[in-house]
């Protein structure tokens, strides 16, 4: 049976339920000290400041607080679009972290990306400020809604986009809050709907996702990552499994069958009684299926079935992982009974997400020569491997990738799966580490990645994206695809290139 659109009796987005042992892990200061109840719910009164601002998922709850007229500031290390977006709309910014910014504040919200070492957290211990890790806040949000939660390694932001514009297009005006910038949200990365349904993505990186409490569950995949929190995978699927759990009576998960860890954790979710589990995927056995029958610049084709039968229709995202995603977007669609074909023109439309295969502009070269401009937020290697299989099948063999590794632990551990993934690109620049909440311990650069591409014949590690800039300007770089690729500043590589240079 689907769950009724309408609301019903048991209400998600409670946050109280969160296993104790893993949801301290997620505490990035002093794990000891739990929140106070009173601070996990939302005050009209209280002056929320935002340390970490300018990061995507604290920028949405920011502005949703904001729109509903409650204080906001925020403060980060650093300044950008992001901070310029935020001061344009009222909110208070700052950028570095100081006492002055926090004269007033009732509460502190943070996120992960602001370390046990920051000098600001001696600053909130002395005025006694209590704090409120994001999860928590968005748990506070979800209260006296029905949440659907995607959660996973790779896909969570796409999926959780397309999943919002479904539930929009079907009239269900959805409050959506998304890791990544959405044009068909004006270019916003959130939504505050009238409807009953929150549409978030889980973050699995430090387990804040235990402070959620949602309805339904969107399983996309899972892989080993961020083992600088869970330390292995074995912990870090435990962490999976305590979330999924928490899906109460009556709820739904939505998986990828296709994917190892998705499947290892999702199959036995059928076990539950009270729980509907429903599968997606390429595989035949799949609830849910779906086949690619073309790809081309601008989108493609694909074909979804189901026990109702089969429906092929032009969508715009290109590559595998991508139909992957859409269709779980579908499944979880067609679960909680919205209607078929309204979902399906809804996918038709659904233009995807800023910094995923995004087309950023063409080049001149010179003698009527150009360079294809895209930038992409890959950075892990199945990430990488998914991207540049889609470009290269598209767009031919002559693709020229910029390349800059996000953390040092995800660099350490991964080096040699970032060569094999890079590989297949005709041309590699690899830029050095960025760092963002890490510290660079001793040994670990680009160096151990540009190791294992040795053997490549055009393969180059450089320091950062500015000298990939003066390469393309003396003329290195031939004609094709250039393909940005990261989650820290290389994106601002493609912009830079189109100022300077077109």
């Amino acid at each position: 049976m689907p769950l009724p659109l309408r609301a019903h009796g048991w209400r998600g987005g409670a946050i109280f339920r969160a296993a104790p042992s893993l949801v301290s892990q997620a505490m990035a200061i002093d794990p000891s000290k739990e929140t106070p109840n009173h601070t996990r719910q939302l005050h009209p009164k209280w002056h929320y400041h935002f340390l970490g601002i300018g990061g995507v998922g604290m920028s949405a709850l920011a502005e949703i607080l904001h729109g509903r007229g409650i204080r906001v500031s925020g403060s980060d290390s650093n300044g950008g679009a992001a901070m310029d977006a935020l001061a344009g709309r009222g909110i208070a910014v700052s950028v570095g972290h100081s006492a002055e910014a926090l004269a007033d504040a009732d509460v502190v919200v943070y996120s992960s990306a602001v370390g046990k070492g920051n000098p600001i957290w001696r600053t909130v211990e002395g005025l006694g400020l209590p704090r409120l890790h994001r999860a928590e806040l968005l748990g506070a949000l979800a209260a006296g809604k029905r949440t659907l939660a995607v959660t996973g390694t790779h896909g969570k932001t796409t999926t959780t986009a397309a999943l919002g514009h479904l539930l929009a297009r079907c009239g269900a005006d959805p409050t959506v809050l998304v890791g990544g910038h959405v044009p068909q949200l004006e270019g916003r990365n959130w939504r505050e709907g009238e409807g009953s349904w929150l549409v978030c993505e889980a973050d699995e990186s430090d387990a804040s996702f235990l402070h959620l409490s949602p309805e339904a569950v969107l399983l996309t995949n899972v892989e080993a990552d961020h083992l600088d929190f869970h330390g292995s995978l074995d912990k870090m699927e435990a962490a999976f499994s305590a979330f999924l759990d928490r899906i109460p009576k009556n709820g739904l998960l939505v998986y990828c069958l296709d994917d190892p860890g998705s499947r290892r954790l999702g199959s036995p979710q059928r076990g539950r009684p009270d729980v509907r589990v429903v599968s997606y995927g390429f595989s035949g056995e799949a609830d849910f299926g779906v086949e690619v029958t073309e790809m081309r610049h601008g989108g493609g084709r694909v074909t979804f079935r189901d026990e109702g039968g089969e429906r092929s229709l032009e969508v715009s995202l290109i590559g595998r992982h991508n139909a992957l995603n859409l269709c779980g977007a579908y499944a979880m669609g067609r679960s909680l009974g919205l209607p078929e074909a309204a979902l399906l023109d809804a996918i038709a439309d659904f233009r995807g997400v800023s910094r995923r295969q995004q087309f950023v502009g063409v080049l001149k070269l010179g003698d009527g020569d150009s360079l294809s401009i895209h930038d992409d937020y890959a950075h892990h290697p199945t990430e990488i491997r998914a991207t540049l299989e889609a470009f290269l099948a598209i767009y031919g063999p002559q693709l020229t990738v910029v390349f800059q590794p996000h953390l040092y632990s995800r660099t350490a551990r991964f080096a040699r799966e970032f060569a094999e993934a890079l590989r297949p690109a005709s041309r590699i620049y690899l830029t050095e580490v960025y760092g963002a909440r890490e510290e660079p311990p001793p040994g670990v650069s680009s160096e151990l990645i540009a190791g294992h591409l040795r053997d490549h014949p055009r393969a180059a590690l450089l320091a950062d994206w500015r000298e990939v800039a003066g390469r393309i300007r003396g003329g290195e770089v031939p004609p094709g695809i250039l393909l940005t690729m990261g989650a820290g500043d290389i994106t601002e590589l493609g912009p830079w290139l189109m100022g300077e240079l077109a």
